[in-house]
């Protein structure tokens, strides 16, 4: 008897609270309203967000400074290649001079494409669109992912939107932060202009 009576305490409280609450939480809510708007450059806030966070970013201003930034780098760190995440990025890397292999376990470096970036949360987006299939089983120790400023978005929906009309087999999400920490050692984006 004593714990009915408790139990319809925590009920009429819970009944209580419920009629007087003067503020409901709509389920309708759309991403924008969750999310304060993103009014300064994407470029810059996604900058901001991968520095904060543990990444390394670097900004060219074409093709061309993209291959001698990542040259001088690979010079610097004595890499002596790549694991490009798929033979059309591995053809691009080799035809600008830069040495990369598919799936070579001794090599600890990782090139990839992405489908887009969100620069409030620093999430990168890879996509099987980018071609990156099996050879990406697990992320490599150093990870550089090669952007064109376009791609960086203000919301996940915009990515979404962009995505072709048949949906990619699979969508990876790489956020910076703790997985910097945990899997990936070191990250760099490298962002072109066009």
């Amino acid at each position: 008897m004593k714990n009915s009576s408790e139990k319809e305490k925590i009920l009429k409280l819970l009944r209580s609270s419920l009629l007087n609450s003067d503020k409901h939480v709509s389920t309708t809510e759309t991403h924008e309203e969750i999310f304060a708007p993103c009014n300064d450059d994407p470029v810059m806030v996604f900058a901001e967000k991968l520095s904060l966070d543990g990444g390394r970013f670097v900004y060219c201003q074409n093709e061309a400074e993209l291959f001698i930034n990542l040259s001088n780098l690979a010079a610097y760190r004595k890499w002596s290649g790549y694991n490009a995440y798929s033979s059309n990025l591995q053809t691009y890397l080799q035809a600008n001079g830069l040495n990369s292999t598919l799936a070579d376990p001794t090599v600890n470096v990782g090139i990839s494409l992405c489908q887009g970036i969100v620069a409030p949360t620093g999430s990168i987006i890879i996509t099987s669109a980018q071609g990156a299939g099996t050879t990406l089983v697990h992320f490599p120790q150093i990870m550089i992912v090669i952007a064109m400023a376009s791609q960086i978005y203000t919301s996940y929906k915009q990515i979404l939107n962009m995505l072709p009309e048949t949906p990619p087999e699979w969508v990876l999400s790489i956020k910076s932060g703790k997985l910097i920490e945990e899997e990936i050692k070191e990250l760099y984006i490298f962002v072109v202009d066009e």
